[in-house]
C-alpha cells in the first residue's frame, strides 16, 4: 500500500528533523508551481508498505498571512487521500493546540507528534498522553526527533490509521459542528466535486473572510451575521484548547523561568545590539573559513590537477574554432578564459560549491542550535523601515558569502515585496567574500580608511534605497510571528542531511543557469561586443565620473565576476587618485551584479522585476557615482 503523509505545523518544532530521519537522503526538493516556496518529498519502505512523506512549510494557521501558509494549506487541499501528522512543541503545547483543532476541519485522519519531550522533565512539564487522545479524538506521538526516539511508534500508528480507513480518528465531531453545519449548506452546492469533500473547512474560512473563498460569502443570506459566528468560533476554541491544556498538562516553576539569555536577544535595542555583533562574528568567522578551506584549497586542486589535465590537453586536440573557443576559451587565465569547461567548471564546483557547503553547513548549525530565530527578531524593527521582516538579515547575511546564495535565500521570506527589496539589497549593497577580499587587497592598499568609507556609502545607498522602495511599492509587511525554539545541541547527521539537500537542489538548478550566463558573456567577447561597449560608454565615465577610459573595461567585466573587476582595477591604479578608485570600486559594486547572480534573479523573482532592479540599479549607480566623481574632480 502507498501512504502519502503530511507533516505539518508551526516552524522551528522539528519537521525537517523528522523527515530527514524518516526519509534519509532520499527526498526530492521542487517549488510548489508558480512559486519559490521549497517543499520537501521522500519515501521510506515499512512493514511492506512505501509511505511518502511530505514536508510542507511552516504554518501557524490554515488561514493564510503569507505565500508559504498558503502554499502549506494547497498541499492539503491538493493531494489524495492522507494522513496528517502535525508536530508540535512540547514545551508550548497550547499555542499548537488551536492549529490541531483548525486541522479537525479536513476529512483527512491526523496524527499529534508532540516533539522534543525530553525538554518537558527539565521544564518541570508534565503531558498525559492517554488525556490528551481522549480530549482531542486523535491519536498521540511522544517523539524525540533528533534521537529519532519514538518514530518507529509514529510509522506503526500511520500504518493502523491508512489500513482502517473508518477508524474512530477519521470522522471528528468539533467544536464549531454547530457553527459550520448552517454555512456549509449554502456554500456546498457552489462547490466543484473535488471541493466538496471539504465543505465544512472552506465553511470556515468562509466565515473568516479568507481571501481565497471570501466569494462564497454572497450566498449566505444576510440574516446571517458572519462576524458575530467569526467570534463565537474564536472564543469557543480558546475555551477548549484551555480546557484540554489544564485537564492534559500540568507545569512545574521552571516552566516560567524566562531564559535571561532569550530577554537580552530580543530586546530592541541590547538584542539588537548584541545580535549584530553576533552576526558579525559569524559571517567574519564563516568568511575566513571560506577563504582558507573552501578557496584556498580548490583553487590549488584546480590549478593543479583539473587545469593541467583539460585545459592543457584540450588545448592540444582541439582546433581553432568557436568550439574550442566556448569550451576552453583562448586564454589559459581561469577567469578570463571563460570556457565553460574552464571557467564555468571552476566558478561551480571549485569556488561556489566549497562555499555554499560552509554557508549551508553553518547555517544548519544555526538553525537547529536555535540561534537563527533569535536573530530576526531583534533585526525586524530596523528592516521593516525598510520594506523587509526581521526575516530578510538571512539572506543578507548569506550574500556577504555570496551573492548567489543571498539572492537564492531570498525564498524564505514570504511577500514579494520583501523578496524584491532584499534582491535588490544584494545587488547593490552586500559585497560578496571574494569581492571584499579584493576591495582589501586594492583600495585597502590607501589605507584602511578608504575601506570604512566604501562600508559607509554602500550601508547609506541601501537605507536609502530601501526607504524609497518601501515608500512607493505597495503593501505591509505581516508582523512578525516567530516561535522561539529551546537552545538545543545541533546534530551532525540532520546539519550534514540539511547541508546535502540545500547543495543538491543548487547543484541541479544553479549550475545549467551559472553556464548559461557564462556561455552569453563568452559571445560577447567572441564577438567583440564587450570592446564596442566599452568605446560607446567611454564617454560617461570620463565626464560623469571622472574616471580614465582604461577603468570601463574593468567594470564591464564585473558582469562576470565582481572581484575580477576589482583586480582589474589595480592594472589602472597608477593612473586613479584614492578618491578615483574609491569611486570606481563602488560604482563596480553597485553596478550590475556577476552574471550567475543575474540569471539566478530571473529564475527567483521573474524577469519583469529583474529588469525593474537593473533599472534602479542603473539609476543609483549614475547618481552615486555622479556625486562621487565631482567630488573626486575638486583640486585641493
Amino acid at each position: 500500500m502507498k501512504i502519502k503523509v503530511i507533516l505539518f505545523g508551526h516552524p522551528n518544532v522539528g519537521k525537517s528533523v523528522i523527515f530527514n530521519k524518516l526519509t534519509k537522503l532520499t527526498a526530492i526538493v521542487s517549488n510548489y508551481p508558480g512559486t519559490t516556496v521549497e517543499i520537501y518529498e521522500g519515501t521510506l519502505e515499512y512493514c511492506g508498505h512505501q509511505i511518502v512523506v511530505v514536508d510542507a512549510p511552516g504554518a501557524y494557521s490554515l488561514i493564510p498571512r503569507n505565500e508559504a501558509e498558503t502554499i502549506a494549506r494547497k498541499i492539503l487541499f491538493d493531494e489524495n487521500y492522507k494522513i496528517i501528522v502535525h508536530v508540535v512543541d512540547a514545551t508550548s503545547l497550547k499555542r499548537h493546540l488551536h492549529l490541531t483543532l483548525e486541522l479537525h476541519e479536513l476529512p483527512f485522519p491526523v496524527v499529534l507528534s508532540v516533539n522534543q519531550v525530553d525538554k518537558e522533565e527539565r521544564l518541570g512539564i508534565k503531558i498525559n498522553k492517554e488525556k490528551l487522545e481522549e480530549l482531542l479524538g486523535i491519536p498521540v506521538v511522544f517523539t524525540v526527533a533528533t534521537e529519532g526516539k519514538g518514530l518507529e511508534e509514529l510509522l506503526k500508528t500511520i500504518i493502523t490509521i491508512a489500513e482502517k480507513l473508518d477508524n474512530k480518528y477519521l470522522v471528528r465531531k468539533t467544536s464549531t459542528e454547530k457553527y459550520l453545519s448552517r454555512i456549509e449548506k449554502y456554500i456546498s452546492p457552489k462547490l466543484s466535486s473535488k471541493n466538496k469533500i471539504f465543505s465544512k473547512a472552506i465553511a470556515y474560512f468562509t466565515v473568516f473572510n479568507d481571501k481565497e473563498y471570501s466569494h462564497l460569502r454572497k450566498n449566505i443570506p444576510p440574516a446571517i451575521n458572519l462576524e458575530e459566528i467569526a467570534n463565537k468560533i474564536v472564543t469557543n476554541r480558546i475555551k477548549v484548547v484551555e480546557d484540554i491544556y489544564r485537564e492534559a498538562v500540568q507545569e512545574g516553576e521552571e516552566f516560567f523561568k524566562v531564559s535571561l539569555v532569550d530577554s537580552l536577544l530580543v530586546h530592541p535595542v541590547k538584542g539588537l545590539i548584541i545580535t549584530t555583533s553576533i552576526t558579525l562574528a559569524i559571517v567574519w568567522l564563516t568568511l575566513a573559513v571560506i577563504h582558507e578551506i573552501a578557496h584556498r584549497i580548490p583553487s590549488m586542486i584546480y590549478y593543479s590537477i583539473y587545469k593541467k589535465i583539460v585545459w592543457e590537453q584540450l588545448n592540444k586536440i582541439l582546433p581553432e574554432n568557436i568550439v574550442k573557443y566556448v569550451l576552453i576559451g583562448d586564454n589559459p587565465g581561469v577567469y578570463s578564459s571563460m570556457g565553460l569547461l574552464t571557467t564555468g567548471i571552476f566558478f561551480v564546483f571549485f569556488m561556489i560549491l566549497p562555499c555554499l557547503i560552509v554557508l549551508y553547513f553553518v547555517l544548519g548549525v544555526l538553525e537547529d542550535s536555535g540561534i537563527l530565530p533569535r536573530l530576526i527578531v531583534p533585526f525586524d524593527c530596523p528592516l521593516r523601515r525598510l520594506g523587509m521582516c526581521g526575516e530578510a538579515i538571512l539572506p543578507i547575511v548569506a550574500g556577504t558569502g555570496c551573492s548567489i546564495v543571498g539572492v537564492f535565500s531570498t525564498r524564505i521570506l514570504k511577500t514579494k515585496k520583501s523578496k524584491f527589496i532584499a534582491s535588490v539589497v544584494q545587488w547593490i549593497g552586500v559585497p560578496c567574500m571574494a569581492e571584499q577580499v579584493m576591495i582589501w587587497f586594492v583600495l585597502g592598499s590607501h589605507g584602511p580608511a578608504y575601506v570604512l568609507l566604501l562600508y559607509i556609502i554602500l550601508l547609506l545607498v541601501t537605507i536609502l534605497v530601501g526607504f524609497f522602495l518601501n515608500t512607493v511599492i505597495k503593501g505591509v509587511e505581516e508582523p512578525l510571528v516567530v516561535e522561539l525554539p529551546p537552545w538545543r545541541k545541533p546534530l551532525l547527521e540532520n546539519v550534514l542531511a540539511k547541508t546535502f539537500l540545500r547543495v543538491k537542489e543548487f547543484l541541479l538548478r544553479g549550475t545549467p543557469l551559472i553556464l548559461a550566463g557564462i556561455l552569453f558573456v563568452n559571445i560577447l567577447y567572441y564577438t567583440g561586443a564587450i570592446n564596442a561597449l566599452a568605446e560607446f560608454t567611454s564617454p560617461i565615465f570620463s565626464g560623469l565620473f571622472n574616471l580614465p577610459k582604461d577603468t570601463v573595461v574593468a567594470i564591464i567585466v564585473g558582469i562576470l565576476r565582481k572581484d575580477v573587476a576589482v583586480g582589474v582595477l589595480k592594472s589602472v591604479a597608477p593612473q586613479l587618485s584614492p578618491l578615483q578608485m574609491l569611486t570606481a570600486i563602488t560604482i563596480t559594486t553597485l553596478c550590475f551584479p556577476c552574471i550567475g547572480t543575474l540569471v539566478v534573479s530571473l529564475k527567483e523573482v521573474g524577469a519583469k522585476q529583474t529588469l525593474l532592479m537593473i533599472g534602479l540599479m542603473i539609476i543609483v549607480t549614475v547618481i552615486t557615482g555622479g556625486i562621487l566623481g565631482l567630488v573626486s574632480s575638486i583640486k585641493p
